[in-house]
């Protein structure tokens, strides 16, 4: 078995564990159809430049996942440097990659101790654009005159998400972090970043999938395209099915169902897929073609 990020690779995931029960007879039709042969093709040079990027020096699906990197500016997220593993004094741009933030990830674990995963994720899905620093104080310290939950309560609730994810799996962690243990502006684009890079610091396991409003339009694309289909017949549009921000369990359970159905028809002799590089493949992308 090759090697993932922290010893040896997940096994591969099985997407009729992981279609719900009473997913609707178009989402059922899509997932067991998987992929066109042209859309195999294109997701397959999608792989081939990516790997150009490192000029060989990376060719397995985990070192090929663990060199995506974002430029952060440590100095944008100084308020949050007690958490931030970062130089927060630096004013320039410094790449952080998926590897990096799995060994954050990693720490964590080690010290049973969330809050760290939390910003760093945070900063690494930001990168430079946007309001990300203003989005966190929200996350950590309340909107708008209204205090949010404590950080002692924040860190109960993402422990709390750690063990239920690696007791029993990635969709009831993503339903945990959606209701009953929900922390306050910290949506599923962002807590299934914390989820998977937590996942990914455990040797063997198939990591979380990060689900995104990029990653969202993604998939509408694949469900438009099969809208003509018979099992589509008196079915949502695609559009509505994957509108966000809050994805229920089951939308995001038939999203992960799909890549693992994806990944196995991509998966040959002499070039495996894992979810997570089928995941960044996507989210690099600018449009399904």
């Amino acid at each position: 078995m090759s090697a993932g990020p922290n010893g040896p690779a997940a096994p591969p995931c099985d997407y009729r564990t992981l279609l719900p029960d009473d997913a609707s007879t178009y989402d059922k039709g899509v997932v067991e159809g998987g992929l066109t042969a042209e859309e195999q093709g294109w997701l397959r040079q999608q792989r081939r430049d990516w790997q150009l990027k490192f000029d060989g020096a990376r060719s397995s699906p985990e070192e090929l996942v663990s060199g995506h990197s974002v430029d952060v500016v440590p100095e944008r997220w100084a308020k949050f440097d007690q958490w931030l593993a970062l130089d927060s004094g630096a004013s320039s741009s410094l790449s952080l990659s998926r590897g990096a933030v799995t060994d954050v990830a990693r720490q964590c674990r080690e010290r049973e101790l969330w809050l760290p995963l939390l910003v760093t994720s945070f900063a690494w899905g930001w990168g430079n654009s946007g309001f990300g620093p203003a989005r966190l104080s929200w996350v950590l310290n309340g909107k708008a005159g209204l205090p949010g939950s404590s950080t002692t309560e924040i860190q109960k609730r993402l422990a709390a998400a750690v063990d239920v994810l690696d007791q029993r799996g990635a969709g009831a962690a993503y339903q945990l972090l959606l209701d009953v243990g929900r922390i306050s502006e910290y949506g599923p684009a962002f807590f299934t970043k914390f989820l998977y890079f937590a996942s990914r610091a455990v040797s063997g396991q198939y990591p979380a999938l990060i689900l995104d409003a990029r990653l969202a339009r993604q998939m509408q694309v694949f469900w438009q395209r099969r809208a003509n289909e018979p099992y589509a017949v008196n079915g949502r549009s695609a559009r509505w099915l994957w509108e966000g921000p809050r994805w229920s369990t089951r939308r995001y359970q038939i999203y992960r169902a799909f890549i693992c159905r994806s990944v196995a028809q991509l998966s040959e002799p002499g070039e495996r897929w894992t979810p997570e590089l089928a995941e960044l493949l996507l989210f690099r992308a600018t449009r399904v073609t």
